[in-house]
């Protein structure tokens, strides 16, 4: 049979003034063990409104209709405005080729005596290859950006939308805080016990059992 605590006879023993207070504390344990719930009616249903809510059509709905805004997005042509920019942005480059470029070319080739030649239809080729491209420039760097603009609204939305989500979620989060407070309400007096007590006091050899029992216990617990 294992030797008690208090038993004269063993080489470690726990101090005396120490034993009845830990006695208690342990036997506190166990009652509260054998009679309180592990989650109190609050925790429950604080848990039964989580699942509700993620089964709601109102976060169906909300979740359907964020994701069709952000597929929306990722769409070419959702910008009514883009053309009509492109397209402004587009006419200085073509009244400069048409009244300045293409005139220039006229003008020196008429000047020189060789208007209408195969050397001007080449000029005015590579100047409108030039100006194609500067038009293609200017569509695909406005197109770029109102892309990257779409991604950071995207982005945004997404993080909104989240923030409504868990703005649902905070009823239950607060009703199941405060189920786990009720919990571990009636844990707070031995807490206090075992800090007014401390670990226990072992006198003798082989003190490092005794010293461990108690605080090993409670770390369970606390």
């Amino acid at each position: 049979m294992a030797k008690s605590r208090t038993d004269p006879t063993d080489a470690s023993t726990v101090w005396s003034p120490q034993t009845g207070y830990l006695e208690d504390l342990y036997q506190g344990g166990a009652d509260l063990l054998a009679t309180q719930p592990t989650e109190s009616a609050l925790t429950q249903e604080g848990r039964a409104g989580t699942v509700d809510y993620a089964r709601s059509p109102a976060l169906s709905n909300l979740i359907k209709s964020t994701t069709g805004a952000l597929e929306s997005r990722l769409k070419p042509g959702q910008n009514p405005y883009l053309q009509q920019a492109q397209a402004a942005a587009i006419r200085p480059l073509t009244q400069n080729f048409q009244e300045n470029v293409l005139g220039g070319i006229t003008d020196e080739f008429a000047a020189a005596g060789q208007h209408g030649s195969s050397r001007q239809g080449i000029a005015e080729g590579i100047a409108g290859r030039e100006y194609l491209q500067q038009v293609a420039d200017v569509g695909s760097n406005m197109a770029y950006q109102d892309y990257s603009a779409g991604q950071d609204r995207m982005g945004q939305a997404i993080d909104q939308a989240g923030n409504v989500i868990n703005l649902g979620l905070t009823p239950s989060q607060i009703i199941s805080e405060a189920g786990r407070e009720e919990t571990l309400a009636p844990w707070q007096k031995l807490q206090l016990q075992q800090q007014l007590i401390g670990a226990p006091t072992v006198l003798g050899g082989g003190g490092g059992g005794g010293r461990g029992g108690t605080s090993s216990a409670l770390a369970g617990i606390f």
